[in-house]
């Protein structure tokens, strides 16, 4: 496992030759006609760990490098990686689509209040509301159930979900 992946921390050798701190290998890298590297750490603060490592035959060839576009390949990757290990365990991934739809009917009978009250559309319906949520930094739903709440006395119906993974 390369030191970025291990460490979460980018890290660039500009010249092989004479560095000792991982044993024989960057002798060996510049024997081969490996003389600099750079590696960027993927999906750090996850399960899954690695990085994006570049070699090059020129010393100190990444020195000049505009790194900006390396770091979003590598926020890229790990935005890919984590979405598949939410997708790898079908138990969490059901659970979420069941909040997931049990927010949306709290939210779509919230839209109908707005609608109705404000005679406009779904679209102005949901962008108000969305930006309610957004200006009390809080999930959309919540300033939904209370407003169906404060209006009906009760929190909203949300149906059953019969599925079980």
């Amino acid at each position: 496992m390369s030191a970025a992946a291990r460490t979460g921390k980018e890290l660039a050798v500009g010249d092989m030759l004479g560095k000792t701190r991982w044993g024989d290998n960057p002798a060996y890298a510049a024997t081969r006609g490996i003389r600099s590297s750079l590696s960027l750490p993927i999906a750090d603060r996850s399960d899954t760990v690695g990085a994006l490592n570049l070699y090059a035959s020129p010393p100190r060839a990444f020195e000049s490098t505009d790194l900006a576009v390396l770091r979003s390949l590598t926020t890229q990757a790990t935005g890919a990686i984590r979405l598949a290990e939410r997708l790898a365990d079908p138990r969490a991934f059901a659970e979420q689509m069941r909040t997931a739809m049990r927010s949306r009917a709290v939210i779509d009978q919230a839209m109908g209040v707005v609608m109705a009250q404000r005679r406009c559309t779904t679209d102005v319906a949901f962008g108000s509301l969305r930006s309610a949520s957004q200006h009390r930094n809080v999930k959309q739903r919540d300033p939904c159930t209370e407003m169906i709440t404060s209006l009906t006395g009760q929190p909203p119906l949300v149906p059953e979900l019969p599925f079980r993974p």
